[in-house]
């Protein structure tokens, strides 16, 4: 027998939460890298700028339908092959990107490459979910996401430096090398942890249980409430993302060289953070620092939001909250994925897309809908990321805590147990 057949007999690798990391990295990268180049791909295109823009909302659409096909796939025929397809999508979307001469071919081939990366990266917080549980999947995500979190740091410095040296399109270059390094990374490294014996189980069920499997994420209230908490949090998170070039590079004047420096400041603040909730972990519940984080959001949103109404062009008044408001994403994020997931140990695959593909389907609808109300202020955009987090706080307050905690105890010996 293979050593890839043998793989969901073992316990997961110490090296299992570096190689989920750097998967998920693929995300990020996508996103980030070329954000500093939206102004000379938006002059060679002959568009404008909130044109080019409108790929970042595609991509995000795109990769939440990537989810919602990857993750109940995934279940059924396992991480490692649904992983594997996504990738080979990537690929080919970002090598087609290379020869794109227009703004909406450029919009349609994101949207296509984000698709198999929502294919490839949804693999990862199943395969947490199929090993561990509850407080300590909470801990595992907080791992990741610090690790994760290198991406969006260094992705804008990575993306003005091949344009300062080379065009646009070598940015793309890049994605499709490291996709195919993730190709790789899948095929020889990452553990199959649905067993042979659920997936053959599984593909003897009818296509429609696909579906089915959604309809019991659907039907648990609770789950929904950390959801829809999380989905409005990461709102304000992709709606800074998706208008990013604006603000800086028009808004503010900084120079595309600069933009990295700026952007950067945010992510390291949501590192800091991620290390402050692995410690909180130890002494509070996940939903109780979920809670505690979207507090936090909402008061940075409503100091962004009065800042922005003074009127002035100090950078200053709008970076300090906005650091506030990403870092706080450290907090909430891996508390809401680890209360939600807890609900559905049998379908985590689904319903981890299902998480995703909401968050990022709120965030590209968020983002496209606020760069389309373009007023040439910051106002728009500070309003509606203090919306997202008030209704953060009610999704949480009203839906995820109306019924009894859940439990989050799991039995030691179950921990490691492959489904």
């Amino acid at each position: 027998m293979s050593p890839a057949a043998t793989r969901t007999d073992k316990t997961p690798p110490r090296w299992l939460a570096v190689w989920l990391a750097i998967l998920v990295a693929l995300t990020p990268l996508s996103i980030d890298s070329y954000l500093p180049a939206i102004p000379a791909m938006a002059e060679a295109l002959n568009t404008v700028v909130a044109r080019v823009q409108h790929s970042v909302s595609s991509f995000l659409l795109g990769f939440a339908i990537g989810q919602l096909f990857g993750g109940p796939l995934s279940d059924r025929w396992g991480r490692r092959l649904v992983g594997t397809i996504g990738l080979g999508i990537y690929i080919a979307s970002s090598a087609l990107v290379l020869f794109t001469n227009h703004v909406d071919q450029l919009i349609i081939l994101r949207f296509l490459q984000a698709i198999g990366g929502g294919f490839a990266t949804v693999i990862c917080a199943a395969i947490v979910r199929d090993l561990h549980s509850g407080r300590e999947a909470a801990k595992i995500i907080s791992m990741i996401s610090t690790m994760m979190l290198v991406a969006p740091l260094v992705a804008p410095v990575i993306g003005s430096m091949l344009l300062a040296t080379f065009d646009w399109q070598s940015i793309f270059i890049f994605l499709l090398i490291y996709a195919a390094a993730m190709l790789m990374l899948v095929q020889f490294l990452l553990p199959e942890t649905v067993s042979r014996f659920s997936r053959a189980r599984r593909q003897r069920k009818p296509m429609k249980s696909l579906i089915e499997s959604y309809g019991q994420v659907m039907g648990n209230r609770r789950a929904l409430g950390f959801l829809a908490a999380q989905a409005c949090v990461s709102g304000a998170m992709f709606i800074y993302v998706t208008t990013a070039p604006f603000v800086f590079m028009r808004y503010f004047e900084v120079p595309a060289s600069q933009f990295p420096l700026y952007f950067g400041v945010c992510v390291l603040g949501l590192i800091c953070m991620v290390q402050v909730n692995i410690r909180l972990l130890n002494l509070f519940e996940p939903r109780n620092i979920l809670l505690a984080g979207i507090l936090l959001q909402m008061v940075g949103c409503g100091l962004l939001l009065l800042g922005t109404l003074t009127g002035g062009k100090d950078i200053t008044l709008w970076m300090v909250p906005l650091v506030l408001v990403m870092a706080c994403i450290g907090i909430t994020g891996p508390n809401a994925a680890a209360c939600f997931l807890e609900f559905f140990p049998k379908i985590s695959g689904s319903a981890n897309a299902l998480y995703g593909a909401t968050i990022f389907t709120t965030g590209g609808f968020l983002g496209g809908i606020v760069n389309s109300l373009h007023t040439g202020t910051l106002i728009p955009i500070a309003a509606a990321m203090l919306g997202c987090a008030v209704a953060a706080l009610l999704a949480a307050v009203f839906i995820a805590r109306a019924q009894k905690p859940i439990e989050v105890a799991v039995p030691a010996a179950r921990r490691y147990v492959p489904r």
